[in-house]
């Protein structure tokens, strides 16, 4: 039974593929869709790879969306000074959303869901300021570096080093060891603090490169930037076959398997004509039978 969970994912990923394949007559896998489909997948991707760190101990991220609102923000702020310092900015705040995060987890035993849910209605406010609740274009230089060459290879060097880091290293094993029972971790030597900060650091920082390119793919910061991105990468990841409850069952694979999903599941149902609100209606309807297929009751238990 076990083994056949594990095949969901992908099965369902092939079933995306073959139906929508069919309903839009070829279209949906004609190259130039498909370069489509990659933009819309590579923030996802990229995201949920740094949330696959922090839902391995059974904790959420709820500030993602609002992240890269904030992000894109202060990327367009930082580039009409100079360019250059639009990456570094997009990375820096993306790291101190994700220490504040992880610091109010870890010291302050504040749940993850209270945390992150908080800071999220936060960002957007200061998003809203930042932005005087309109948009903040970016340099025309800065567009340059919308191309697929640079999206490929900044994918691939992130999961290549994430795959590594969650599978082969103390600090990966010690994140899943979290998810899979706190208390016997922090027993086994695991430092549990330092961990979770770590984890929201890493989502917090890949968020961050996010945020910069979603600016040089489109242009500019927009106040509504990112808006139901937390609940996107929520749905990849649990359709990718991310457990809720994380631990030894978590999987980085999931944020690409369930990321192309949905990606490919959004693309076809606007091929095919799908209203945006019914889109919506789809994607709530698929997230809870993905629950309802993945979560393991035995070991339910509170989220961190």
């Amino acid at each position: 039974m076990k083994g056949i969970k594990k095949l969901i994912p992908y099965i369902g990923l092939a079933l995306i593929i073959l139906l929508f394949g069919v309903l839009t007559q070829g279209k949906l896998l004609t190259l130039r869709n498909l370069k489509l489909v990659f933009n819309q997948a590579v923030v996802l991707i990229i995201a949920s790879t740094g949330v696959a760190f922090v839902m391995a101990q059974g904790s959420l991220d709820l500030s993602q969306g609002s992240l890269l609102g904030i992000t894109g923000a202060m990327t367009a702020t930082a580039a009409a000074l100079h360019p250059g310092l639009a990456l570094p900015m997009a990375l820096l705040t993306g790291f101190a959303v994700g220490l504040i995060n992880g610091s109010l987890l870890a010291f302050l035993k504040i749940p993850s869901f209270i945390v992150t849910l908080c800071v999220l209605f936060v960002l957007r406010g200061l998003t809203v300021i930042a932005t005087h609740a309109g948009s903040i274009p970016v340099p025309m230089e800065m567009l340059a570096f919308d191309s697929y060459d640079i999206k490929v290879t900044l994918l691939v060097l992130i999961l290549a080093g994430a795959y590594y880091l969650f599978n082969y290293t103390q600090t990966g094993k010690g994140m899943r060891a979290i998810g899979s029972g706190e208390v016997a971790a922090r027993y086994s030597g695991v430092p549990v603090e330092r961990l979770k900060v770590t984890a929201y650091l890493i989502s917090g920082t890949l968020c961050g490169l996010c945020g910069w390119l979603n600016v040089v793919r489109t242009g500019a910061a927009d106040s509504k930037t990112g808006l139901l991105l937390e609940l996107d990468i929520l749905t990849a990841l649990v359709l990718g076959g991310m457990p809720l409850t994380g631990g030894s069952g978590a999987k980085l694979q999931s944020a690409v398997v369930g990321g192309l999903m949905l990606a490919l599941l959004g693309n076809g149902m606007v091929l095919v004509g799908i209203m945006a609100e019914l889109q919506q209606a789809v994607k709530g309807v698929i997230f809870l039978l993905a629950v309802y297929l993945s979560f393991e009751r035995e070991s339910a238990v509170l989220i961190k």
